[in-house]
């Protein structure tokens, strides 16, 4: 028989591992109480969010369809510029926003003044969304959910859709157009996919049109986030392509930098668009990333669509 030898660990080795253990244990406890913070940060927000919702708007004077118009949720904030001195041949453009999660969206006001003022007998109309307040504190009613992609609903696409045809009935243009710029660009697909005829043409800018891969892009992006793993009741547009109308144009922006809502989601809603056999077309800018909608290319590229050459 071989005598058995024991091997102890030397006191030093002792120190360390027990040291590395403290110090894996210092770190599991932060990240378990981030995590907490976290959830209770998030359950607060929804509590808040649920709270204020449907808020009676306290500056609404009447609903004049000019700065606000009716539906059956509560009152939707519009600004409206251009003028339609040539009632035959108007073209009607709409601007809906993105998500703006950090700030109150204005730049669909920009946008619209921008195309107003830069074409023909054309009256532009930028639509602030469900729940949202604008720089100058106007607030559509409805909900505004997490900015997730939560709120591309039935509900939201019902309000914007009364908004199109209310101001359709107004003007009685000869074509009109949607333009959508992120989260703005799915709810402007949910428009076309769920309301075939609303618009002449579509365009979308910077779009998360898969919502669920998008979403798990933002996971990835985001871990840490809590908002992200809850489940939506938003529609996809890409879900929805089958029902679009056939005479709907559908034109498809995204910059080629863009780490929001990468090109390969707007690349799979244009290929599902021409499987379709729908017209549609794709424009995708180099060095550019998210924020493109103000981009002076977007704009000769919508410009172009108002009114195409005969």
């Amino acid at each position: 028989m071989f005598p058995v030898h024991h091997i102890q660990k030397h006191p030093i080795t002792r120190i360390c591992t027990n040291t590395v253990k403290v110090k894996v244990k210092k770190i599991l406890k932060f990240f378990i109480f981030s995590l907490l913070l976290l959830s209770i940060a998030a359950l607060l927000f929804v509590y808040i969010e649920y709270r204020n919702s449907n808020k009676p708007n306290k500056d609404i004077h009447k609903a004049d369809n000019i700065n606000w118009v009716e539906t059956e949720q509560g009152y939707i904030h519009i600004r409206t510029f251009g003028q339609n001195k040539n009632r035959d041949s108007t073209s009607l453009v709409f601007v809906i926003h993105g998500d703006a999660p950090f700030n109150k969206p204005g730049y669909q006001n920009i946008m619209a003044e921008k195309i107003a003022s830069g074409t023909k007998n054309t009256v532009a109309v930028a639509i602030l969304r469900p729940g949202y307040t604008d720089p100058q504190d106007h607030t559509s009613n409805g909900i505004r959910g997490l900015t997730t992609g939560d709120n591309y609903t039935p509900e939201v696409i019902e309000a914007v859709s009364e908004v199109i045809e209310k101001l359709k009935k107004k003007y009685n243009p000869s074509r009109t157009l949607v333009i959508g710029h992120s989260g703005g660009a799915a709810i402007t697909g949910n428009l076309i996919g769920l309301k075939p005829g609303l618009t002449d043409v579509a365009v979308l800018v910077s779009c998360p049109c898969d919502v669920a891969a998008w979403r798990a892009h933002m996971r990835n992006k985001q871990p840490l986030n809590p908002f992200w793993y809850l489940n939506v009741k938003s529609i996809s547009p890409v879900e929805v392509v089958k029902n679009i109308g056939r005479d709907t144009e559908i034109m498809v922006i995204s910059g080629e930098n863009d780490k929001i809502t990468p090109l390969k989601f707007s690349r799979k809603y244009y290929e599902a668009l021409t499987t379709s056999g729908l017209k549609a077309s794709f424009i995708s800018l180099p060095d550019e990333g998210h924020e493109i909608l103000l981009n002076s290319a977007v704009t000769e590229h919508i410009k172009s669509s108002i009114h195409p050459p005969q």
